[in-house]
């Protein structure tokens, strides 16, 4: 299987920002995450990340951080270049 990397943006709800998602997710997917650019507030969190492993587990840590409604938006130009 193909090994893929996507630059995605997450945008986090209120209830999740405390919570340790993106350490559950690598430990769990066996993906690799680089964090390009993150704020986090009381209310509300973002990260701008590249996610990158085989096509399968990348698309299942997808999965998972939608399932904790987790909003997920591509990112169409490299934030560092």
């Amino acid at each position: 299987m193909a090994s893929i990397k996507k630059l995605i943006e997450l945008d986090y709800p209120t209830d999740q920002v405390t919570q340790p998602v993106l350490s559950a997710m690598i430990k769990t997917h066996n993906v690799i995450v680089n964090i390009r650019r993150a704020s986090i507030s009381k209310g509300f969190g973002y990260v701008q990340m590249e996610i990158e492993g085989e096509e399968a587990d990348v698309k299942k840590a997808l999965t998972y951080l939608q399932n904790r409604h987790i909003d997920i938006n591509p990112i169409t130009k490299d934030i560092v270049e």
